[in-house]
C-alpha cells in the first residue's frame, strides 16, 4: 500500500506531526504501508509563517505551495491512498481535497479544532483565508477520519462514520521514565509550552508566589527567556528540540494551565502525556483531554481555582512518598495508553480500512 501524505510542515518541526504521522510511519513500514511525505511549506515559509509582518512574502510563499500541490495532483495514480494531515493547503478552500476524493480514498487527521474560526495573533486577518468551514466537507469527503480527542471525535461523527480515535503519540524510547533517586533535593516545579502559550502562566501566577516562598521547592519554566509573571524566584530557558528531555528531566511536577476559549476545550494535551511519561506528576485545569489522562489522586491532579492549584503543589512538596507514587502511576499509564506500541494496531487498522471499505 503506497500513500501519498499531504503534510503542512517541513519534517521534524512541528509537535503536532512528529507525534503523529511521522512517528506513525514506523509501525506502517512493517504492515508493507509506505509513506511518501509532501510538505506544503517551503523552507522560506518555515522561517517566517509564524513571525509578524513579511504578509506579503508568505502569501507569495503560499502560493507556490499551493502550485506544488496541483502538480501533485497529476501523480495520484501512483498511490493506493492519500493522507492529508489537517488540510492539504495551508489556504483556500477545500479545492484540493474535492480533486483528490475524486481519484484516491483520503486518510485525514485532523488533531486541531481547525473548524472553529481564530485569528493568528501573528498573521492576523490572513487566518481568515484558511476557510475554516471547508473542515466539515473534507471530514465528509474522506474514507476514513482519524482523531486525537473525543471532543473532535464527536464533532467529526456527525459528518463521517468511519471515525478513529488515536491520541497524540508519546515516543516513550525516547521520553523514558527513569526513578529519581530518594535524595533531599528540592521538588522542582515546572511548566513548558511555546511562546504562544507563555501567556498561560498568568493562570498560576498567584499559586506559584506562594508556593516559590518556601525553601524546599524551585521553579523552572522552558518556552521562553521573557515569562509574563513575577513575585517569585524562577529559572528560564527557551524550548529546544535537541535537549527537550533532558530539560524536562530537571521537573517533579508539571503544571498544564489552559484559559477557557473556544478552541482550548478540543485539544489534545500533548503536553501532560509527555510529563508522564517521563514521570513527572502532572496538575492540570480539568478541561480538554486532562480529565480523561489524569486520574485525579492518582497519576496526578486536577485544579480548578488558585487555592487548588496551591494545595496540590503543596501536598506533593510536603509527601515525598505520594509524589514517587503518583509519578510512577504517571509514567505506567502514558506506556499502556499514550505509547506508539500502544497504539500500533488502532494505527495499522485505521489505514487499511481506506482501502478495505472502498472494496466491500
Amino acid at each position: 500500500m503506497k500513500v501519498l501524505s499531504l503534510v503542512p510542515h517541513r519534517m521534524g518541526f512541528a509537535p503536532g506531526q512528529r507525534s503523529s504521522i511521522e512517528l506513525w510511519e514506523e509501525v506502517l513500514q512493517l504492515e508493507g504501508i509506505s509513506l511518501h511525505f509532501e510538505p506544503f511549506e517551503t523552507e522560506r515559509l518555515r522561517g517566517i509563517l509564524h513571525k509578524r509582518g513579511n504578509r506579503l512574502e508568505k502569501v507569495s510563499e503560499m502560493l507556490r505551495g499551493y502550485t506544488n500541490r496541483i502538480k501533485l495532483l497529476r501523480e495520484l495514480d501512483e498511490y493506493d491512498a492519500v493522507v492529508v494531515y489537517r488540510e492539504a493547503a495551508l489556504l483556500g478552500p477545500a479545492f484540493l481535497e474535492n480533486m483528490i476524493a475524486k481519484k484516491k480514498p483520503i486518510i485525514y487527521i485532523l488533531d486541531d479544532p481547525l473548524f472553529m474560526p481564530y485569528r493568528s495573533p501573528s498573521n492576523g486577518y490572513l487566518s481568515y483565508l484558511k476557510f475554516f468551514g471547508k473542515i466539515k466537507s473534507i471530514i465528509e469527503m474522506s474514507r476514513v477520519v482519524i482523531v486525537n480527542s473525543t471532543q473532535i471525535r464527536d464533532y467529526a461523527l456527525q459528518f463521517n462514520h468511519n471515525v478513529f480515535q488515536i491520541p497524540s503519540i508519546v515516543d516513550t524510547r525516547k521520553f523514558s521514565y527513569i526513578p529519581k533517586g530518594d535524595d533531599c533535593k528540592k521538588v522542582c516545579i515546572g511548566w513548558s509550552g511555546s511562546p504562544t502559550t507563555l501567556g498561560n502562566l498568568k493562570m498560576v501566577e498567584s499559586p506559584l508566589r506562594r508556593i516559590g516562598a518556601r525553601s524546599d521547592c524551585s521553579i523552572k519554566f522552558i518556552g521562553g527567556s521573557v515569562i509574563p509573571v513575577s513575585g517569585f524566584e524562577f529559572a528560564a530557558q527557551p524550548w529546544c528540540a535537541e535537549t527537550e528531555v533532558e530539560d524536562l528531566r530537571a521537573l517533579d511536577i508539571g503544571l498544564v494551565p489552559l484559559p477557557e476559549n473556544r478552541w482550548n476545550p478540543y485539544k489534545f494535551l500533548m503536553k501532560t502525556a509527555q510529563y508522564m511519561a517521563l514521570g513527572i506528576v502532572p496538575i492540570g485545569t480539568p478541561m480538554a483531554s486532562n480529565p480523561e489522562v489524569i486520574r485525579h489522586g492518582e497519576n496526578g491532579f486536577l485544579a480548578s481555582n488558585d487555592e487548588e492549584w496551591f494545595s496540590f503543589m503543596k501536598l506533593l512538596v510536603e509527601d515525598k512518598e505520594l509524589q514517587r507514587r503518583m509519578s510512577t502511576e504517571a509514567a505506567e499509564d502514558a506506556r499502556k495508553r499514550y505509547s506508539l506500541e500502544a497504539n500500533a494496531q488502532k494505527i495499522i487498522t485505521s489505514f487499511k480500512s481506506a482501502i478495505m471499505d472502498g472494496i466491500s
